[in-house]
């Protein structure tokens, strides 16, 4: 038996997971680290750096616990020396019978292939009273790089890699709803969906906007949809999702005032056209589910949405493109993709591409209603 302040289980019960491992989705892993499931070695990303951070604390305190000798939790960023790493993972713990090795951020294709074959052989080889968590907060690791490809292999085949997708916004609300309530501050769960689609589904940046409106009204108060409007900024994706919606609907002063706010909050050009070219992307990836009898949550699945973009995508998305033509979107998803290409070869400012885009759009939408 191996003992600290939070637990008291086998070392053989935490080492289950040897062999046969594979890529897992969250609630399997929060499952495992519940029973105690632990694996030698994990990758640990996604698209919620809140539940990455989560997660890798949970494993922590499953093993070591918060207070942990500094023998027993080293904690590192980004891309240690494959020797110290090595080190670390061959020093016994202190006092107990395991200990955890963090490593946040790690950027694999900065690796040389000399440092990229230590790491592999650390990983298909951590000793029983190890564990080593690579989590990252930043950019996902990307699968088609041949030396990440490498990498998430080794760790797949060794103990357990996990992707993390978006929460659900009613889950997110939900959980806001509680972040307030515990301190006596009341959100209805209709407000706290609101705020949650304003930050574009983000948990981690639903949760800090709760946080300060909780500052804001101040304890026994209510937060309240006027509060949410003036003190929650817009997401990009957000906006420019209404924007998508005010063009077809045929708004053009708001169209057009929504542009100004957008370059006076400095977006860039590219990052509008992105949006924006994602937003009609989805709208027309619906219209053609809808055209052929498939359902939302089938659609979903079928263009690889899952959980929080799954949710937008069957109640947000799949609603708008309802009355919307298959060759609207189709003419529009064309347009924005030759002004991807002009933006990129043309020394017109991004400004003019954006508002001359915008204009086409409202002609293609206007021509198809005739």
């Amino acid at each position: 038996m191996w003992y600290n302040k939070y637990i008291c289980i086998p070392l053989s019960a935490v080492f289950l997971k040897t062999e046969m491992a594979m890529k897992i989705k969250e609630e399997t892993l929060s499952a495992d680290i519940r029973a105690g499931r632990l694996s030698r070695v994990y990758l640990i990303y996604g698209k919620e750096p809140f539940l990455v951070s989560m997660y890798t604390d949970r494993i922590i305190k499953k093993t070591v616990g918060e207070d942990a000798l500094d023998f027993n939790l080293q904690r590192l960023d980004e891309c240690p020396d494959a020797e110290l790493l090595s080190d670390y993972a061959e020093a016994l713990p202190v006092f107990a019978e395991v200990k955890v090795i963090t490593v946040k951020d790690p950027d694999i294709e900065k690796f040389d292939d000399a440092k990229l074959e230590a790491y592999l052989n650390i990983i298909s080889d951590v000793p029983e009273t190890t564990i080593i968590v690579f989590f990252c907060t930043g950019a996902e690791p990307d699968e088609k790089k041949a030396k990440t490809k490498k990498f998430i292999a080794a760790v797949d085949k060794a103990g357990t890699v996990c992707q993390i997708e978006l929460m659900k916004p009613p889950k997110i609300a939900e959980l806001c709803v509680k972040k307030a309530a515990k301190d006596g501050i009341i959100i209805s769960q209709a407000d706290a969906l609101f705020l949650t689609e304003r930050v574009g589904g983000r948990m981690s940046v639903a949760s800090d906007e709760t946080a300060k409106l909780m500052s804001y009204t101040g304890k026994g108060g209510t937060i309240t949809r006027a509060a949410i409007e003036a003190l929650v900024p817009k997401q990009l994706d957000a906006k420019v999702f209404d924007l998508a919606n005010t063009i077809n609907y045929g708004k053009k002063a708001e169209t057009f005032r929504v542009i100004d706010e957008l370059f006076a909050e400095q977006e860039t050009p590219v990052g509008i056209l992105s949006a924006l070219s994602g937003a009609y992307l989805d709208l027309y990836c619906a219209k053609l589910a809808k055209s052929n009898g498939i359902s939302p949550d089938d659609a979903a699945a079928m263009f690889g949405y899952y959980k929080g973009k799954a949710w937008v995508f069957t109640n947000k998305v799949f609603p708008a493109a309802a009355r919307l033509e298959v060759g609207y979107l189709r003419e529009t998803v064309e347009l924005l993709f030759d002004t991807d290409i002009k933006m990129k070869s043309s020394a017109v400012s991004g400004r003019t591409l954006i508002e001359e885009t915008v204009t086409k759009l409202f002609l293609c939408r206007e021509r198809r209603m005739r």
